[in-house]
């Protein structure tokens, strides 16, 4: 029998050097392997579900699932998989952040193959020169990028998306939607003082608002303007092919938060759509790539953080990395995954992220204050939420 494998991956992917061993151990099944990028997989997949004739593994990135989940697109790899991965119970082979991530309903509906959380991203040689203390709270994290910032340089990164934002209403005991999904809260007391502080980071000249019109972040990295910024373990790759000559400048923090940690929690999934007619095959191939070894492979072939608590924690992975300063980096953003908290999975997820990060563009650029702009998306979520 031939599988069809959709992977958005691009040329750093760990899925292709998968097909060949997996193939040569299980000779009853051959790989009919397309390469797609990010892009062309969300729209070839949207179409395929409605109608048509869907791959047997794809590659999911956790912030569609909230759209697909309430819809059944994807087989219950519970039921698939007996209950365990690899023969360990999915409950031990991820942390609770990850495995609440990809369970909907009581059915797991993707094996989470990495995982993106987010790490507070900081000049560690500026620290030293100025005398700064990492933060860990808000107050702190103000001090800290007050005493940083000179003239045009060394600025936090402000961020108008719901990536970020939704770590501030996080780190404030905030949410976005209540427990049962059916209520829009992101302008509530909490998320509002959680954006606010956010926001003041811009209104006291120690933040920059980074906007697409000023090129992509790693130019602020190299030039100086940066030198705080929040994001996830991804992008260590992206530095260290990026500003190679900025290594030992840079280390990895929590966040600093108020109440609480917070992060939101994405990454990429394999998934089995539900009209695959060639599931347990499909299955075979997910719990091969999602063996020890091969993902530590998502770490050595694309510079991601493999998912698995196993994975990320073992010596492969978790190695002193000298463009951080000899920092074993991976171990901060395994911290994260213990308290990241993914997107809530409704229909109207894609909606909702329009008008929250349509409010934060308006907080950034002053044309509104953080309750009027929060009041404002939140009725057009609920609206939105309640159809």
């Amino acid at each position: 029998m031939t599988i069809t494998v959709w992977d958005y991956y691009g040329e750093a992917t760990p899925i292709k050097p998968l097909i060949e061993p997996f193939e040569a151990s299980h000779p009853n099944i051959k790989i009919n392997y397309e390469a797609l990028d990010w892009d062309t997989t969300y729209e070839k997949l949207n179409v395929v579900l409605t109608g048509g004739t869907p791959p047997d593994v794809v590659t999911v990135d956790m912030t569609w699932i909230p759209g697909y989940a309430s819809l059944g697109a994807f087989a219950d790899l519970k039921t698939l998989s007996g209950g365990t991965l690899n023969g360990v119970p999915w409950d031990q082979a991820y942390t609770p952040g990850g495995l609440d991530a990809i369970t909907f309903n009581d059915q797991i509906i993707a094996a989470l193959y990495d995982f993106d959380t987010y790490a507070l991203y900081y000049r560690n040689d500026l620290f030293e020169e100025k005398g700064i203390q990492v933060p860990t709270n808000w107050d702190e994290l103000m001090a800290a990028a007050e005493a940083l910032h000179e003239d045009d340089l060394y600025f936090y990164e402000f961020d108008a998306d719901t990536f970020h934002g939704s770590q501030w209403i996080y780190e404030n005991s905030g949410a976005l939607l209540n427990k049962d999904n059916t209520q829009v809260v992101f302008n509530s007391p909490e998320a509002v003082e959680g954006i606010t502080f956010n926001a003041s980071l811009l209104e006291n000249g120690v933040a920059i608002n980074w906007t697409e019109d000023q090129g992509e972040r790693i130019q602020g990295v190299k030039d100086g303007r940066i030198a705080m910024f929040s994001d996830g373990p991804y992008y260590m790759g992206i530095m260290k092919s990026a500003a190679p000559e900025m290594a030992g400048q840079w280390r990895v923090a929590l966040h600093p938060y108020n109440k609480q940690p917070g992060s939101y929690l994405g990454g990429t999934g394999l998934a089995i759509p539900t009209g695959s007619t060639q599931q347990e095959a499909a299955w075979e191939f997910i719990q091969y790539a999602m063996e020890l070894e091969n993902q530590i492979g998502v770490y050595t072939y694309a510079g991601a953080a493999p998912a698995l608590t196993a994975a990320l924690s073992s010596p492969e992975v978790n190695v002193e990395d000298p463009y951080f300063g000899g920092q074993r980096a991976f171990s901060v953003f395994l911290q994260t995954m213990e308290t990241a908290i993914h997107f809530p999975y409704v229909s109207a997820w894609g909606d909702i992220d329009g008008f929250f990060t349509n409010a934060m563009q308006q907080i950034a650029l002053g044309d509104l204050s953080v309750q009027e702009a929060l009041d404002q998306a939140a009725a057009e979520s609920q609206a939105a939420l309640d159809q």
